[in-house]
C-alpha cells in the first residue's frame, strides 16, 4: 500500500483507492507488508519504510481519511539475509516479535531453515506468507510440517481461494485450512485492480469453512498475535554483526 516502493500501489492514488474498498469492505486499517528483498528493492528497509510510513499518515490526514496504518515488511529469505538483518534491523510486524517471510525457490533451499532458526534463537516469530504458492510440489508439505513442528507460523493468501493463482494453491490452501495448520489469512493486498478478487477469497473462506473460521483467522489471531505477542527483541542492527554461518 506504500506508494511507489514496490509492486504494489504505484502511486498515491491508488493507495487511496485501495483504501476506500478496504473501507467498504468493514476494515479499519492495514498493516504495511512491502517487500524487503535485497536483490530487488535494496532501499525497502526498516528505518526507511518506517520514514514512508509517517508521510503516508501525514498525506492520509491531509485527506481527511481516517484509517489506521501498523508497520511490517515481507522478508524475502536469501542466502544473506541474516546478514541484512544484523545489518539494517528485522522487519517486524506492527511492533510485536513477528515477522513475515517468504521465499520461491524451486525446492525448499538450506538458507530459509537456517534464517527460521536464527529468528527463532533472537526471540521472533517468524510467519511463512503463503506457502501454498510456492511453487514446487516434492516434499513441500513435508517441509511445512517440520518447520511448523520447529515454531514456524503459516500465513494463507486469500486470492488463492478464488482459483486466481493457479490449480496446485487453489487445492492447498483448502487442505492447508481444512487441516486447521493456518495461523492467520490475509489479503495479501498489492494495488487496487486485483483487491477485488483478493476479499472475495473471505467468501469462499465462509462459505466452505465457516463465519467463525474468517473471524478466528482474520479478527481474533492477529488481535493476539500482535497485540498480545511479545514486543520485538532489542534492535541491534548497529552492533557489530556476529556470525551466522555460511546463510
Amino acid at each position: 500500500m506504500l506508494p511507489g516502493i514496490d509492486d504494489g500501489c504505484q502511486n498515491l492514488d491508488e493507495t487511496f483507492q485501495c483504501i476506500e474498498q478496504l473501507k467498504a469492505a468493514g476494515y479499519i486499517g492495514s498493516i504495511l507488508t512491502p517487500h524487503m528483498w535485497i536483490g530487488q528493492y535494496p532501499k525497502n528497509t526498516p528505518e526507511n519504510v518506517q520514514r514512508w510510513a509517517r508521510d503516508l499518515r501525514e498525506q492520509l490526514r491531509l485527506a481527511k481519511i481516517g484509517y489506521h496504518l501498523w508497520v511490517g515488511g515481507e522478508l524475502r529469505l536469501c542466502k544473506k539475509v541474516i546478514k541484512w538483518c544484523q545489518k539494517h534491523g528485522v522487519p517486524t510486524v506492527a511492533e510485536s516479535n513477528c515477522v513475515l517471510v517468504d521465499f520461491w525457490e524451486q525446492s525448499w533451499p538450506r538458507f530459509a531453515d537456517k534464517a527460521f532458526d536464527w529468528l527463532i534463537e533472537e526471540g521472533y516469530q517468524p510467519i511463512l506468507a503463503h506457502p501454498e504458492r510456492i511453487q514446487f510440489n516434492d516434499k513441500l508439505e513435508a517441509n511445512l510440517k517440520q518447520v511448523q513442528a520447529r515454531g514456524v507460523m503459516l500465513q494463507g493468501n486469500l486470492r488463492c481461494m478464488t482459483g486466481e493463482e493457479g490449480f496446485f494453491p487453489d487445492k492447498l490452501v483448502r487442505q492447508l485450512l481444512e487441516e486447521k495448520r493456518y495461523a492467520l489469512l490475509a489479503l495479501d493486498a498489492h494495488g487496487p485492480y486485483d483487491l477485488q478478487g483478493r476479499l472475495d477469497g473471505i467468501k469462499f473462506v465462509e462459505d466452505e469453512f465457516g463465519a467463525d473460521v474468517v473471524k478466528q483467522m482474520l479478527e481474533t489471531a492477529p488481535r493476539e498475535l500482535l497485540i498480545e505477542s511479545p514486543k520485538p527483541p532489542p534492535d541491534r542492527s548497529n552492533d557489530e554483526a556476529k556470525p551466522a554461518g555460511q546463510v
